[in-house]
């Protein structure tokens, strides 16, 4: 049981990476986001379509890489 716990583990944090790589960019470049010379950098607009999954697969995603290494430590009681 542990091993398979693991190997999901395992596919969840790859996966959690490519999730995160693939996600759109919220500004338009680094050096006006550190700069501050965007002044809509971080503007509330409404996720729709890619950006909403993307989202939503990165909270499940880094939901399931925090809880199943707890799951896993109980079980190895």
């Amino acid at each position: 049981m542990i091993n398979i716990l693991n190997s999901i583990l395992l596919i969840v944090g790859v996966l959690l990476i490519i999730v995160v790589i693939l996600q759109p960019a919220k500004t338009e470049n680094a050096a006006g986001s550190m700069s501050g010379s965007g002044v809509q950098v971080f503007a509330q607009s409404k996720e729709r379509g890619a950006e909403l999954v993307f989202k939503r697969m990165t909270v499940i995603l880094g939901t399931l890489l925090l809880a199943i290494p707890v799951i896993i430590a109980l079980l190895s009681k």
